[in-house]
């Protein structure tokens, strides 16, 4: 029997803080993240008169490029430890929020639920940083993260100069791959192309048992 799906977004979702926003301004010392995104709006063409044929750029690889210079600016990287140390202490979660995911997770153990064998699986699908939001989240309830990604690399060879690499970009495309990637199985398998056919009856959850909330 298929899987349930229940798909979150993070930011203003289950939490009430933008993540990235936070990273941007315990970056830049505690200025307010307002001067970023205006400056990440007006590379993306919100300033041009729109035109029929004008279609906004996407944000994610302006503000990944533009928040990995100032990381490397301040010899910061962008990964797991100096999103624990310097970040997570100042982002929040909306209350109850693990155990509300717990609690909807225990309907599987439901006479129901058992008699068909049918899980719920918990994902988010973010446009935010996938290391720092696994940070946040208790990992024994979320199956998969989807979100922007950086990889770290010693520039010039030289490691006390730490460049962010922007990998992954999650916008509105990828996150319509994201919930096939969910439908098809394919993210937990990477011999699994998620551009494979694959009928409803062999779906991991088919569309019918994913829930979107954000």
């Amino acid at each position: 029997m298929p899987n349930i799906a229940i798909v979150w977004d993070f930011d203003g979702t289950l939490t009430p803080q933008d993540s990235t926003t936070k990273v941007v301004e315990l970056l830049e010392t505690g200025q307010a993240g307002s001067e970023f995104w205006k400056t990440v709006k007006s590379l993306r063409g919100d300033q041009k008169k729109p035109k029929w044929e004008h279609v906004l750029a996407s944000d994610a690889p302006i503000w990944m490029y533009a928040l990995s210079r100032i990381a490397f600016a301040k010899r910061v990287p962008l990964n797991a430890e100096f999103f624990g140390n310097f970040v997570k202490p100042h982002i929040a979660l909306y209350d109850r929020v693990p155990s509300f995911l717990r609690k909807l997770r225990l309907l599987q153990e439901t006479a129901a639920f058992q008699a068909v064998e049918l899980q719920i699986h918990h994902f988010v699908i973010t446009a935010g940083l996938k290391d720092l939001i696994e940070l946040l989240l208790p990992k024994d309830l979320i199956k998969w993260t989807f979100g922007c990604r950086y990889e770290i690399v010693a520039a010039g060879g030289d490691k006390t100069r730490p460049e962010s690499i922007p990998v992954f970009c999650m916008d509105e495309t990828m996150k319509t791959r994201s919930l096939f990637e969910i439908s098809k199985g394919s993210f937990e398998d990477r011999d699994k192309s998620v551009n494979r056919r694959v009928t409803i009856d062999n779906r991991w959850a088919p569309f019918s048992n994913v829930i979107y909330i954000g």
